[in-house]
């Protein structure tokens, strides 16, 4: 599981990938999602978790700067920015 510490933290590629694959492991659902929210040590700055939408927007930016959106599309999470 990947430690963030700060809103300025920068994921590099590997990690970002490593969250994925954990995200499109258990959360495949609101709840579920709601429930790695809990207790993932990722800081997350936005969480939307219902029936017709799913993201994760994390504190930290990518190892560009780039605000990070994690987005459950077609049943796969994926990067959407």
């Amino acid at each position: 599981m990947i430690a963030a510490t700060a809103p300025n933290v920068a994921y590099n590629e590997a990690q970002l990938e490593e969250l994925l694959l954990e995200l499109n492991h258990c959360a495949h659902d609101a709840g579920q999602l709601r429930a790695w929210a809990a207790r993932t040590t990722v800081e997350i700055e936005r969480l939307m978790a219902c029936d017709s939408l799913m993201y994760v927007r994390l504190a930290g930016a990518d190892e560009h700067g780039g605000a990070v959106v994690l987005m459950l599309l077609d049943g796969v999470w994926e990067r959407a920015l």
